[in-house]
């Protein structure tokens, strides 16, 4: 599985996509507030988990990248230090192109909802002003607070597709690279209670190690439940869960919106 580097690259997206204020928007639920850095949390047993034992650590590998493509939606829970800051992101998307969560990458928070027709982002004071999209104090009041309704699919915009679509998150997270890799097995763990096979990846590029430890589960789908990234350019985990099950892409009350439009008619800079 691919997954250090792109995992990062999606977890960027919306940063890079305010300059179109294309759809990076929020679940209003707990779950998409985000505080700090989430730990991973990787338990001990003794127990030697079956199933997956008969195969080699690059068999694992490649049923829980299978199993992980099957899916026909997820919620992604990754957190990194990109570029000397922590990044964190919280988002549940599905192939019909919903998606709900929220990211932050240091002082800058945004949430985010994409549905079949709209998309929703909502932001800090900060996100505006530190990706440069504005520092007008006039547009600020209008964007503190409030969603900005983008109309489109976001499954279909090239961009934030790969951030709300989850065949396009797919495609970025398990594509291949040049780099020299090779695959062993760990001892027998548990992940949030339940027993997995460790597979741990190695990888060389460009003459500088990776490592990346896959939890994968031992009953049922082998599904991968925990990534850590280690050594590489950006250390830090991702964990999926919630495998299949409906995303909640609800657009917040139309009192709590403000359409694009207005935005342009209301003189702020690049917004």
């Amino acid at each position: 599985m691919a997954v250090q580097r792109n995992v990062v690259a999606a977890s960027l997206v919306c940063a890079a996509l305010v300059g179109g204020l294309t759809g990076c928007g929020g679940d209003t639920s707990d779950d998409a507030v985000i505080g700090s850095q989430v730990k991973p949390t990787v338990s001990a047993s003794t127990k030697a988990p079956t199933g997956l034992d008969a195969l080699t650590a690059k068999q694992v590998s490649d049923k829980a990248e299978a199993a992980l493509t099957s899916v026909t939606a997820v919620k992604v829970d990754f957190a990194a230090v990109v570029d000397g800051k922590p990044v964190q992101l919280k988002a549940s998307m599905s192939k019909a192109g919903e998606c709900a969560g929220a990211m932050s990458q240091g002082k800058e928070t945004m949430q985010f909802i994409g549905t079949h027709h709209t998309s929703y982002m909502k932001a800090n004071d900060a996100f505006w002003r530190d990706t440069g999209e504005t520092d007008d104090a006039a547009a600020l009041r209008m964007l503190h607070g409030k969603w900005v309704k983008v109309p489109g699919d976001a499954a279909k915009d090239e961009d934030l597709a790969a951030f709300c679509d989850l065949d396009s998150f797919l495609e970025n997270l398990t594509s291949e690279d040049d780099a020299e890799e090779s695959y062993s097995k760990g001892a027998p763990t548990t992940v949030a209670g339940q027993p997995v096979v460790t597979v741990i990846e190695k990888k060389v590029r460009k003459g500088k190690s990776e490592k990346v430890t896959i939890y994968v589960a031992a009953q049922g789908e082998p599904y991968p439940l925990k990534l850590v990234m280690e050594d590489g350019e950006s250390p830090g985990h991702v964990t999926f869960a919630e495998f299949d099950k409906p995303v909640r892409a609800v657009a917040p009350p139309a009192s709590q919106t403000l359409d694009i439009a207005k935005l342009q008619d209301g003189g702020g800079k690049n917004v």
